[in-house]
């Protein structure tokens, strides 16, 4: 069957937000705990494997084995989707550091050259090489950037098909 690139990324999210669940599921179930009552003298009776698997909602064998052939699916699906992006693998690329630059942008201090009393006998002088205009004219230019790139990459991902089982 063929799936446009869109919604095999689509469904790798939905692979792994299955996986996720079944892994919640399986803390849930992989160890409960059994109250067993002691007697006067102390003793208590062993509660048998029937008598514990009454505690469990769901089989953690079970949800192992669910578990290890979604891995595979997903698997599968990550090296055509890797296959696929080849044709796309500079903007890829090119919108994560696009990414992290606007992130490193962000991160800095900005402002206007100053002088500020700090004591009678010291001031203190304020210097930035980039100041608020510049960082509000980058900021905009990444951004348009990201948003060109991400629409491309979105026509291309709309556009272009795998083969799936």
């Amino acid at each position: 069957m063929k799936m446009s690139i869109a919604r095999a990324l689509k469904e790798r999210k939905r692979i792994i937000g299955e996986m996720n669940t079944i892994r919640n599921r399986l803390n849930n179930n992989n160890g409960v705990q059994v109250n067993i009552k002691v007697d006067e003298s102390g003793k208590y009776t062993a509660p048998t494997a029937e008598d514990i698997n009454k505690h469990r909602k769901l089989d953690p064998k079970a949800l192992m084995e669910q578990w290890y052939a979604l891995r595979e699916k997903l698997i599968d699906l990550k090296v055509k989707l890797q296959a696929a992006n080849n044709g796309i693998a500079k903007q890829l690329v090119e919108l994560s550091e696009l990414k992290n630059e606007l992130s490193i942008v962000d991160s800095q201090c900005y402002g206007s050259n100053s002088v500020e009393f700090y004591s009678e006998k010291m001031v203190r002088v304020y210097d930035y090489v980039y100041d608020e205009a510049w960082h509000l004219a980058k900021v905009d230019e990444l951004r348009k950037l990201i948003n060109d790139l991400q629409d491309e990459i979105d026509e291309y991902n709309a556009t272009h098909f795998i083969e799936v089982a």
